[in-house]
């Protein structure tokens, strides 16, 4: 009991407590981000500024609702929103699943914060492709071991890379309303799931193997997350900033 005590605290706090700190916090500064830009900039302004993001977002619901057998009524990755007719949508997927289906119901909850785990993905992905050094730090930092990154930082890589960071970062990370009631229909399912698999798991492993393989996993996915946040803070300052200090006006409203 007590192994698997040890182990249920471990796995709570590096898979479920950091992350959802990481991802609530991110959620609601990025949607903070997009209501000053649209007040400053206009609705036009968020596809400019995070319409990469948005890409992701919304590809990431529609790829978790096939993985889990969904039925896809429609989508639309990216789209110019009509404010002056009510349509304030930059994106959609629409959905529906068997309610007999235990399956398909516990997919619910994946498909309604998949934007958070598709940015994350895309970050760490985009990280080890065009900068690998800075990829390889964070390695070392998840192991312990120094870690050697073949290749040097190469200026327009860095560039790209810090480009898309900031895009994917504002306009990738921000779960409506919508996604959160849809994540709901999951939960009970998935924490059924989650408490047999780390029952199943302190069987064959010690606390200090898991602890170690969720490190080693994890670290990497704290930074992207943790970098996204600092991105989407600094986003809010300046904007506040320069709002404050009346160098944009408020023409529009949200």
């Amino acid at each position: 009991m007590t192994k698997f005590l040890q182990i249920f605290l471990d796995a709570s706090l590096y898979l479920l407590l950091i992350p959802l700190l990481f991802g609530s916090a991110l959620s609601l500064v990025s949607h903070r981000n997009k209501s000053l830009v649209v007040i400053y900039f206009g609705f036009f302004a968020q596809v400019i500024g995070g319409g990469v993001g948005i890409i992701i977002h919304e590809l990431s619901h529609l790829i978790v609702a096939l993985l889990f057998r969904h039925q896809i009524k429609g989508v639309a990755l990216l789209r110019i929103p009509r404010p002056n007719d009510g349509d304030t949508s930059l994106g959609y997927v629409q959905h529906a699943w068997q309610t007999t289906s235990l399956y398909q119901r516990s997919g619910n909850f994946f498909i309604g914060v998949a934007p958070l785990i598709g940015g994350t993905v895309a970050l760490v992905a985009l990280t080890r492709w065009l900068v690998p050094p800075i990829f390889a730090w964070w390695q070392s930092l998840a192991t312990g071991a120094s870690t050697t990154a073949t290749g040097d930082l190469v200026w327009w890589k860095v560039l790209i890379w810090v480009v898309l960071l900031i895009n994917i970062s504002v306009g990738g990370f921000d779960l409506s309303t919508a996604d959160l009631e849809n994540s709901s229909h999951g939960l009970f399912i998935l924490v059924v799931f989650y408490l047999l698999v780390l029952i199943i798991a302190s069987l064959f492993f010690t606390p200090t193997q898991i602890k170690g393989a969720l490190l080693s996993f994890m670290i990497p996915v704290y930074w992207a997350l943790g970098l996204a946040l600092l991105i989407n803070l600094i986003t809010l300052t300046v904007l506040k900033l320069l709002g404050r200090a009346h160098v944009l006006t408020p023409p529009y409203r949200t």
